[in-house]
């Protein structure tokens, strides 16, 4: 086997490296706008899902305590109440990703509830938990 050598002008020219970082520069710029919605539309579907998550939590706290369970919204902030004590959501901790939450419904010993709806708002726009009054689950997005 045999090695040749290289010539002593070997490389890249300073054009081309530019016409690189161009490109490179290009792809970044087309791809960070998307990037940001995602992450905004992520914390909204994740404060949603959280949301539903202390819904269950409540209903399954009334039954279990044979008492009244209530779930109140904060539509000042990222956060709800149950029973008079305050959680913040962890997928809009975030303070560039406000959500806010607004909506009240009481969940009963017997497994039902007031029924009502519950919203969230976002930057990426709105979500809507329902809650059955017979059963006192949650259905919507996502």
């Amino acid at each position: 086997m045999r090695f040749e050598r290289r010539p002593a002008d070997a490389g890249f020219t300073l054009v081309e490296l530019l016409v690189v970082v161009a490109i490179l520069a290009l792809s970044v710029g087309l791809v960070m706008p998307r990037l940001g919605n995602s992450l905004r539309r992520a914390a909204l579907d994740g404060s949603t899902s959280e949301i539903r998550a202390a819904l269950r939590a409540a209903r399954a706290a009334a039954i279990a305590q044979g008492r009244v369970s209530v779930f109140r919204g904060d539509s000042a902030g990222n956060g709800y109440w149950i029973d008079g004590k305050y959680d913040r959501l962890l997928a809009a901790a975030d303070s560039r990703l406000p959500v806010t939450i607004a909506g009240r419904v009481s969940f009963f010993p017997w497994g039902g509830s007031s029924g009502g709806r519950i919203r969230i708002d976002g930057p990426q726009g709105r979500r809507e938990i329902i809650v059955d009054a017979v059963t006192g689950r949650g259905r919507g997005q996502p």
